[in-house]
């Protein structure tokens, strides 16, 4: 990546993008508290770096996750990138991602990511005898099974736009949403994320990045099949409000022991600005240790301890290989563990 000089006038789509997502960010208004808990499993963050960090990744983007996190770190990629994370939640719930990064150009990337919470094989249940109370005689027996699942497919891009003493990068997210329960009643809707991430000079041993990312900027609406409270009343909708995500992180090399120290914290501003903040240790590019802290916000706020591994295999081609674990205490849902792959080729 070049840092020499460049020329003083810029393109004007480049002051589009960033005018465009500067005007989106302004008009960010706080959620309503009726709205909040539509699309919940949206928050539930993917990849165990990530997660292993608390939650606070939305000023580091350097991986395929970027999609999630904040889809203008896509532009930092110079690779085809493939990730999987699979976990359970609560031993009831399973937790899938899984997406494709594609470069495109120079300076910019395009993905498509699964993202899949439910339930499956739920029993239906019936009485033998409809007309008679349930009883040792009248026992319900199975009538078959359904699966309650919450689907969101993503489309992102993301891209460098070569500011002069700049290293800027902005992107974006549509999403399609899909819930499906029982009696084939589900929902579905369409929404849209915008990011812009800043980066010092990362030629140099200490850096700074600042990240911002507004979620459904629009307001992501979920129709549902079902009919109307009363007649002559619309269909019955959800609304996912819109979050604003910011983070800082800061970066140091370590250069007598071939190291790296990353401190990163985000703030969401869904939940009244709940606080995520992690660290981690990274020796020679091959083995990573992390930490974090992780806020949620209710009756009372309650700080969730994280923490994760990695282990990473690079090539000389640029490829890579790695393997990540994340454990997050929870004690009302129980503790969980997360493991993602990654294959840089």
């Amino acid at each position: 990546m070049s840092f020499g000089k460049r020329n003083i006038k810029q393109p004007m789509h480049h002051r589009f993008y960033v005018i465009l997502i500067l005007v989106v960010l302004l008009n960010h208004t706080t959620a309503d508290a009726a709205n909040k808990f539509a699309g919940e499993f949206l928050t539930l963050g993917v990849g165990a770096r990530p997660l292993g960090l608390g939650g606070s990744f939305a000023a580091i983007a350097d991986d395929s996750t970027a999609t999630y996190w904040n889809p203008a770190g896509l532009g930092r990629l110079s690779h085809s990138e493939v990730a999987f994370m699979h976990s359970s939640l609560g031993d009831l719930d399973s937790y899938d991602f899984v997406n494709y990064i594609h470069p495109i150009g120079k300076n910019g990337s395009i993905g498509v990511s699964w993202l899949r919470v439910g339930i499956d094989d739920i029993p239906i249940t019936s009485l033998r005898v409809t007309s008679r109370p349930i009883g040792p005689s009248n026992r319900p027996i199975e009538d078959g099974t359904f699966s309650n699942t919450d689907n969101a497919f993503i489309f992102s891009y993301g891209r460098r736009i070569g500011l002069d003493l700049l290293d800027l990068y902005v992107g974006g997210n549509a999403k399609l949403i899909y819930i499906a329960s029982f009696g084939n009643t589900n929902a579905f809707g369409l929404g849209g994320d915008l990011g812009v991430l800043w980066n010092t000079n990362p030629q140099r041993s200490s850096r700074f990045s600042v990240g911002v990312v507004a979620q459904d900027f629009f307001k992501t609406k979920l129709y549902w099949n079902t009919p109307p409270d009363a007649e002559g009343q619309a269909s019955n909708t959800d609304t996912i409000d819109q979050n604003l995500r910011i983070g800082v992180s800061y970066s140091q090399d370590i250069a007598s022991l071939n190291s790296r120290l990353l401190l990163t914290t985000d703030t969401d501003s869904l939940y009244s600005f709940e606080m995520h903040y992690g660290a981690e240790y990274v020796f020679a590019d091959l083995l990573s240790l992390r930490l974090g802290v992780q806020e949620r916000k209710g009756l009372n706020t309650i700080r969730q301890l994280t923490a994760g591994a990695g282990l990473r295999l690079s090539f000389i081609t640029g490829a890579a290989f790695s393997i990540d674990y994340a454990f997050l205490s929870n004690d009302e849902l129980g503790n969980s563990n997360r493991i993602s792959l990654m294959t840089r080729f």
